[in-house]
């Protein structure tokens, strides 16, 4: 074993340290553009007043929610009406 050449060392690590500093740079463009992908989605749920927008499957599923709630208040109101018949 000779020894150690630390100007060979350094030259070789240059290929990596390039690779590694393209990584980076082409992480940072996918940030950006995942960015821009989540606040074009955001501005279709949320108005520029700050107001949620609700969206068809949303809207969906709360009036299903509502009917239910709906039902479920009636029947209490019948079993409450009936409780109040027979005292």
């Amino acid at each position: 074993m000779g020894k150690f050449d630390l100007p060979k060392a350094l030259a070789s690590l240059v290929p990596v340290l390039l690779a590694a500093m393209w990584w980076v740079i082409s992480s940072i463009g996918e940030i950006q553009s995942s960015i821009q992908l989540i606040r074009a989605n955001q501005m279709q749920l949320i108005s520029p007043q700050g107001v949620i927008v609700p969206s068809p499957g949303n809207a969906f599923a709360r009036q299903e929610l509502k009917e239910e709630i709906l039902e479920h208040i009636h029947d209490l109101q019948v079993r409450v009406h009936l409780l109040e018949r027979s005292e």
